[in-house]
């Protein structure tokens, strides 16, 4: 009985012990380990999206300068077809119709006296072209400046496009399509009522001097042979057709035909 009675006395401060140490929280020694892990798995899906991220932007700005680009290539291309249509109207523009027309009946202006052949040619805009009453805004682009200028010429617009083509000279006088302008500058001064014979000649001229090896170099003598002779100028216009058929005879250009079907008409 005495030997049972200190282990009764031992039992319950077992069991308290016990229940000590279930209460004891439980630590789990590998836990940094993990919430390492853990971040540094966000961290790699983090990366993996700006990544994909920054694939993206280059993508679309791949796209954008490829877009720019074809713009650009239209823009060209467009332009390209207006000098294309430039080079056709040259044969068989309304103006040029208009001027062969009007040299048709040459022969009549020939036959004027000195007072009405003075009157013909005399030029109230001075020796050189000079734009037109109305205003022409350049939007500061060479190339959609000329398509701007060369679009009045289509619809006819003579005396606006003597005005756009006289400031796109002046804006761009050493540019791409300056040659062409002069060339439009000596015809339109001859489809408009009245005629400016002196600022054509100028006009023409200028591009002669200018850019002697341009293409639009055979279509302008022929041109300006045919306002020598509206001017009366019979000599200096034969003599310039006839450099026409001698210097181009052999290169198939229009303005050798041109030339010698008004050679065969007028003298």
């Amino acid at each position: 009985m005495q030997f049972l009675k200190p282990l009764s006395l031992l039992l319950p401060a077992a069991c308290l012990s016990a229940q000590l140490w279930a209460q004891a929280p439980i630590v789990d020694v590998g836990s940094s380990r993990a919430d390492s892990q853990s971040a540094r798995g966000i961290e790699g899906e983090m990366y993996q999206q700006l990544q994909l991220l920054r694939q993206e932007v280059m993508a679309l700005r791949g796209t954008v300068e490829e877009q720019g680009y074809q713009l650009r290539q239209l823009k060209q291309q467009s332009l390209d077809r207006y000098i294309d249509m430039d080079r056709r109207l040259t044969s068989g523009s309304p103006v040029d119709r208009s001027l062969d027309a009007t040299a048709a009946d040459s022969m009549v202006a020939a036959s004027t006296t000195d007072a009405e052949a003075a009157e013909l040619t005399e030029s109230p805009a001075g020796k050189t072209p000079v734009a037109a009453s109305a205003a022409v805004l350049l939007d500061g682009d060479e190339s959609s400046d000329y398509a701007k200028a060369y679009g009045l010429v289509k619809s006819a617009s003579y005396d606006q496009a003597i005005a756009a083509f006289a400031s796109y000279v002046e804006k761009y006088p050493t540019g791409r399509y300056t040659p062409n302008a002069w060339y439009w500058l000596g015809e339109l001064y001859v489809a408009i009522k009245p005629q400016n014979l002196l600022a054509s000649t100028t006009a023409f001229q200028r591009l002669l001097t200018d850019y002697p090896d341009h293409g639009k170099v055979p279509a302008a003598m022929y041109k300006l042979g045919t306002v020598y002779f509206l001017n009366g100028d019979k000599t200096k216009a034969q003599e310039m057709l006839t450099h026409v058929i001698d210097r181009y005879g052999n290169t198939g250009n229009s303005a050798v035909n041109k030339s010698r079907e008004f050679l065969r008409k007028n003298f």
